[in-house]
């Protein structure tokens, strides 16, 4: 077993999403240190991530997000280093992560339409 790769988790409070990113990450045997990072105390994080959490992101700056890839989570995990103890496993994003919507945010939170 190799290093744990340090990925933070941009999210939200009740983000159903978030959630299924997670046990996907569980699912493969992803061999990450997860941080959470809660977007709505902070303005710029709300206008850069509201529309496209969950997104998971490297120390290098690199982000994946179900709203806006077509890459597989085991894909781009592989492609960061991260050893999965489920190699193979084809984690897909769920069906309602890859419908276009529209969102409206409310006191640093985001509603989708």
């Amino acid at each position: 077993m190799g290093a744990l790769v340090p990925l933070q988790l941009f999210t939200t409070a009740g983000c159903h999403l978030c959630g299924q990113l997670e046990a996907m990450l569980v699912q493969s045997g992803a061999q990450v240190m997860l941080e959470k990072v809660e977007i709505a105390d902070d303005a710029a994080r709300v206008a850069r991530y509201a529309t496209r959490i969950p997104v998971l992101r490297t120390s290098a700056g690199e982000e994946y997000s179900l709203a806006d890839t077509s890459q597989t989570l085991s894909e781009w995990l592989t492609m960061q280093g991260v050893e999965l103890s489920v190699p193979g496993l084809a984690l897909a994003p769920p069906q309602d992560a890859l419908v276009s919507r529209t969102a409206v945010m409310r006191n640093g939170r985001r509603f989708l339409n």
